[in-house]
């Protein structure tokens, strides 16, 4: 039986080996290790205000999001962190389902945006496009190498 629950610290550690073999394959071939995604994950976690949501099915957790609402001179928002679904299960309506579960949840905080960095390729643009997040004009993601 699939379930989306709350997310707990007692679930970093799952989510941890799923985020590392999400992340490391195709087509992000990053080069996380535990350590790293450890890292990762706990600074989101402990962030004020952490909402996040696991999937599980039959206990085996398939998915997880994680993020954290903040406050903006319009109201609150909230940091689309990371959205993870097991490669296995892909496709599936999983990440869509995730999503749905965390509007609901946080617009009953009173949240009204969801803030959130991708790449810029069909398989996450299209992904989030398709759930009616656009892009915004007068927004852009920029960094600097130093």
């Amino acid at each position: 039986m699939n379930k989306i629950r709350n997310l707990g610290l007692e679930d970093i550690e799952k989510c941890i080996e799923l985020f590392i073999a999400v992340f490391n394959a195709e087509p992000w071939n990053d080069n996380w290790t535990p350590e790293s995604a450890y890292h990762r994950l706990h600074d989101i976690f402990i962030s004020p205000h952490f909402v996040g949501l696991v999937y599980e099915d039959n206990d085996k957790l398939l998915g997880a999001v994680f993020g954290n609402i903040e406050q903006w001179y319009e109201g609150m928002h909230y940091n689309l962190r990371e959205i993870f679904v097991s490669n296995e299960a892909q496709g599936k309506g999983i990440g869509q389902r995730l999503l749905a579960k965390l509007e609901s949840k946080i617009k009953a905080s009173d949240v009204r945006t969801v803030i959130l960095f991708t790449s810029r390729d069909d398989k996450t643009n299209g992904f989030y496009k398709k759930n009616g997040y656009i892009d915004f004009d007068d927004m852009v993601m920029m960094g600097k190498e130093i």
